[in-house]
C-alpha cells in the first residue's frame, strides 16, 4: 500500500521524513509548485530518500471549476516548477480537493500525467487530532491502499510512525504510488487510479 501526503513541503516535512527513513518506508509526496521553490532542500530529501514526487498544481484551485487553460497552466507551471528542482518531470498529479472530470483527466493525460486518487482518507485537513488519524487509516486500510494524508498540518507527521508500525505488523509492506503498480504494467499518463492491485 501507498501512504502519499498533500500541499507541501512545509515546516513539518522533514520531521515525516525523518520518521519514513528510520523505518525505511518510502511515500508519494504530490507537492505545490510554490511551496516546493520554497522548501527546496527538502524536496530534494524526499527525492534522494527514494519518495515518489507528484504534481499537485501552482494555487491549489478546485480543477474541475476553472477553464482547460487554466488547468493546463496550474499543472504544467507546478510541474515546470518542480521538474526546476529534481531534474525529472512529475508523471503524476494529484487534483485539488480530489476534483476530476473528464475533461481535468484528457488534460493531464496531454500533460503526460496520471491522475492519482486514493481510497482511505483519514481527513487529517479536518480533525486535527493525532490518534483518530491513526486509526482511521487503520481501521480502513486494504492491500493496494493509496492512503491520502498532508504534510501541511502538525498533528499528521506524529500519527506516521504508530500507522507504519501498524500496517508492517499486518504485513505490509509500504511503497511508492509508481511502485504500487509497477507489476501491472506502471501508471499511463491520462488514466484515474484509485487504488492498486
Amino acid at each position: 500500500m501507498a501512504l502519499t501526503f498533500d500541499d507541501g513541503p512545509s515546516r513539518y516535512t522533514p520531521q515525516l521524513l525523518n520518521d519514513l527513513e528510520a523505518r525505511h518506508a518510502v511515500a508519494t509526496f504530490f507537492l505545490i509548485g510554490p511551496h516546493a521553490l520554497a522548501h527546496r532542500q527538502v524536496v530534494l530529501r524526499e527525492a534522494r530518500d527514494g519518495n515518489a514526487i507528484g504534481d499537485h498544481t501552482v494555487h491549489h484551485p478546485r480543477l474541475t471549476g476553472i477553464s482547460s487553460a487554466r488547468v493546463s497552466y496550474e499543472i504544467t507551471t507546478a510541474a515546470r516548477q518542480i521538474a526546476s528542482i529534481t531534474g525529472h518531470r512529475p508523471t503524476m498529479l494529484r487534483p485539488p480537493y480530489g476534483a476530476w472530470n473528464t475533461r481535468v483527466r484528457a488534460l493531464a493525460g496531454r500533460a503526460g500525467l496520471a491522475v492519482i486518487m486514493w481510497n482511505v482518507n483519514p481527513r487529517d485537513w479536518k480533525n486535527h487530532n493525532t490518534p483518530l488519524i491513526e486509526q482511521r487509516v487503520l481501521n480502513h486500510v486494504r492491500p493496494g491502499a493509496i492512503i491520502d494524508m498532508h504534510d501541511t498540518y502538525a498533528t499528521t507527521p506524529p500519527a506516521v510512525p504508530k500507522i507504519i508500525a501498524g500496517l508492517k505488523a499486518r504485513g505490509y509492506t509500504l511503497v511508492t504510488v509508481p511502485q504500487l503498480f509497477a507489476n501491472t504494467g506502471g501508471i499511463k499518463s491520462g488514466v484515474v487510479y484509485r487504488h492498486g492491485p
